[in-house]
């Protein structure tokens, strides 16, 4: 494994870095970067073909038995890695390549659930990736609206997560439309989810955070999760969790 030295800020691998922090820079590079010693491993492990590289401040850390001889090792200073340590882990920081979204087309459905993501809190993107991979989606579709899923914050909660299920790129809300598949969207409004009985082929779509779903989504199939009198809604990915876990639960029974 060769090992590049890193000790100045003006060096250009660690203004890349630097600028992997914004969904600007991710596009332009293709890069993101992962944090937190068990999602290292688990892509390290699972998925080496997507990481280009370790940064770390200590070479004696032990995830490097997972690198491979073309794995590219960064070893900064204390100081520089401080910089791309955004949640002060101390621990090395894996280089991970982005795979292309291709676009979304509807014409040919897949079986199963397609998740049609509009979060624009990359925490509330990456945990319902998370939940999508957990409970079987066949898809993930990032409407326009949505975060970067490789943001820092979304990465964090989502780890290898990201590269378990496909992502597609969508249209926006209001642009959204699915010519023969069953739409389900969440809603405070809708029927109780916990009757409903989910087709073998469906989209669900969740509202953004606040401003809940678009006009052109009123055909759907509203579904809402009972709620104690007094509280009107929960987090936009919690409810999303929720209805994938009560989809996927009746699959098996």
């Amino acid at each position: 494994m060769k090992v590049k030295e890193i000790t100045s800020a003006d060096n250009l691998e660690f203004k890349t870095f630097l600028k992997l922090t914004r969904a600007r820079g991710i596009k332009k590079y293709g890069l993101a970067l992962l944090s937190r010693p068990k999602q290292v491993r688990e892509v390290l492990k699972d998925f080496p073909n997507q990481c280009a590289g370790i940064i770390l401040s200590d070479l004696k850390e032990t995830s490097l038995e997972f690198c491979t001889e073309d794995t590219s090792i960064y070893h900064l200073s204390s100081n520089l890695f401080r910089q791309v340590d955004l949640f002060d882990t101390g621990q090395p920081i894996l280089l991970v390549r982005v795979p292309l979204f291709t676009q979304w087309h509807d014409e040919v459905p897949e079986k199963g659930c397609t998740l049609c993501i509009p979060f624009q809190d990359p925490a509330n993107v990456g945990a319902v990736i998370r939940s999508a991979a957990a409970f079987g989606v066949s898809k993930i579709v990032m409407l326009k609206e949505a975060a970067h899923p490789f943001l820092p914050k979304s990465v964090r909660v989502a780890g290898s997560a990201l590269f378990r299920v496909p992502l597609l790129q969508g249209p926006s809300l209001d642009e959204f439309k699915v010519s023969d598949v069953p739409v389900v969207k969440l809603s405070p409004d809708g029927k109780d989810i916990g009757v409903y009985r989910f087709p073998d082929t469906f989209c669900m779509v969740s509202g953004l955070e606040g401003p809940g779903l678009s006009e052109n989504l009123r055909e759907a199939t509203a579904l809402a999760i009972p709620m104690e009198p007094g509280v009107e809604s929960i987090n936009a990915a919690l409810a999303t969790g929720i209805a994938l876990y009560l989809w996927q639960s009746r699959l098996n029974n």
